[in-house]
């Protein structure tokens, strides 16, 4: 039989068959959580808006506008015992086109515990397989975020300085990273270099080379060494062609460490993934693991071309108060088996779309004219 699926209900359907054959659990959360949870973590969230009212116990809570943070104050991994995880809630954010709150179908997985090459890996591949579900045309960004930190740290800036330059790389804004750089006091050379740091994307190899002239110590070229050993390992896995690097992309510094990545379908005009590890988000929470996972918006599957379906169901079937329910069930059962959908009304609702009309004959499914 086939099914009229929405983009976002396929991939949810496909993604939790991938997840499980990994060994990842269905994790489920209320959708409330205490406002404190988020309110000292907002660094963490996309927006600073929380959506919260006071319960009936006195108790203020939010509606949730993240998993990941519920998932790390609830999780009981370890580095001697981890926790695989997949979830599919939905958050409740700030609007910006319109100044409202909406509600985001979301679903998302999480590897927390002894975090090593294998598990970043593991992670990294199911997130490649996840596009590849979605839509085959598909490329994924991936940085690590200790290059560009180091690059900065090595500069003795204080905090100001720090935040102004890294914001602007962020934003691929190489003018802004010159004035920030000066105000810093920074040499015209150092200058030159900070500048290069918006234009690290591109091909993995191509991106590795370049970041290796703009090293200014040990740390940075361990750094893309580091990096290069997993671009090497994703190539043989067989995604040379869809994966791009980016050095610039840097997540909050107080919360995420080493590789984060975005993932993107041709056909789609926004993010439809992100991921990343957060073994600093989990420290502060006084868990003694590491953590990386990801997150597909599930809305923004549902933002390209959907071709509408012509039918609501592919066939009715019509029967009378005097037809023996058994044998309208039988009926039902026996069209189905055909591969049709099949809906039984005594009377065809008004606007019902269908292709074929079938009536009851004799306690057999009979094809009517249209």
């Amino acid at each position: 039989m086939k099914y009229n699926l929405k983009p976002d209900e396929r991939a949810t359907l496909e993604l939790r068959g991938l997840y499980e054959k990994y060994g990842y659990k269905k994790y489920k959360i209320g959708k409330f959580e205490e406002y404190s949870l988020y309110a000292s973590n907002r660094d963490f969230l996309a927006g600073d808006k929380v959506l919260t009212f006071t319960d009936l116990d006195g108790r203020l809570l939010a509606m949730k506008p993240d998993v990941t943070l519920s998932v790390i104050n609830n999780t009981r991994a370890t580095k001697d015992q981890s926790e695989k995880l997949y979830y599919i809630e939905n958050v409740y954010r700030e609007n910006k086109e319109n100044h409202s709150f909406k509600e985001i179908s979301q679903m998302g997985l999480e590897y927390m515990g002894n975090i090593d090459m294998c598990s970043i890996l593991e992670v990294l591949n199911l997130a490649l397989k996840s596009l590849k579900l979605i839509d085959p045309d598909f490329l994924m960004e991936i940085s690590y975020m200790h290059y560009t930190m180091h690059f900065l740290e090595a500069l003795n800036l204080n905090e100001t300085q720090y935040l102004d330059i890294l914001n602007n790389i962020r934003q691929k804004n190489s003018a802004g990273v010159a004035q920030a750089a000066r105000r810093a006091g920074l040499d015209d050379k150092t200058v030159e270099a900070l500048c290069e740091l918006p234009f690290l994307y591109g091909d993995m190899t191509s991106v590795i080379k370049r970041a290796r002239k703009l090293a200014v110590n040990d740390e940075m070229n361990k750094d893309l060494d580091i990096f290069e050993e997993y671009c090497k390992a994703l190539k043989k896995l067989g995604y040379a062609k869809n994966i791009q690097a980016d050095l610039s992309m840097v997540n909050d510094i107080d919360y995420y460490n080493g590789f984060i990545f975005k993932g993107y379908i041709r056909s789609l005009p926004g993010c439809v993934l992100s991921g990343g590890q957060y073994d600093k988000a989990m420290k502060i929470f006084g868990k003694e693991a590491g953590a990386i996972g990801f997150a597909i918006y599930l809305d923004e599957l549902l933002k390209g071309n959907i071709e509408p379906s012509r039918y609501d169901v592919d066939a009715v079937l019509v029967y009378s108060k005097e037809d023996d329910p058994i044998a309208v069930i039988k009926a039902v059962k026996a069209l189905q088996k055909e591969g049709m959908s099949v809906r039984s009304e005594i009377n065809i609702p008004d606007g019902l779309r269908f292709k074929y009309k079938y009536s009851i004959i004799e306690g057999q499914p009979v094809k009517e004219e249209i």
